[in-house]
């Protein structure tokens, strides 16, 4: 038993040290109105290389949506973003997308 318990430890801990890192990007994107909006946005945005998760966070006190994207790829330009929202980049538009430091 005490084996099977050293076994299992010593897996998870591989298995974590195993996972790749993250980096969070962070922008506004205009355009983004409803929930139905994010979606076409949060869609999109997956599509790209290593993305894992993306939020669209309504505007506050007049200013644009910001948008969130957490990925193992530290490599996400803004021109790929737009690239990856296709023909509706002309709708939802990336003003900005920064790698957090």
């Amino acid at each position: 038993m005490k084996t099977l318990l050293t076994f299992l430890l010593l897996a998870t801990s591989l298995l974590h040290a195993a996972d790749p890192a993250l980096h969070t990007y962070k922008g506004e994107v205009a355009g983004v109105m409803c929930s139905a909006c994010s979606n076409h946005v949060q869609t999109a945005l997956k599509t790209l290389p290593g993305v894992k998760n993306v939020t669209v966070t309504p505007a506050k006190d007049g200013g644009l949506p910001v948008l969130t994207v957490t990925s193992t790829s530290a490599e996400i330009t803004k021109e790929a973003a737009i690239k990856a929202l296709g023909d509706k980049a002309n709708q939802y538009i990336i003003q900005s997308l920064k790698l957090e430091k």
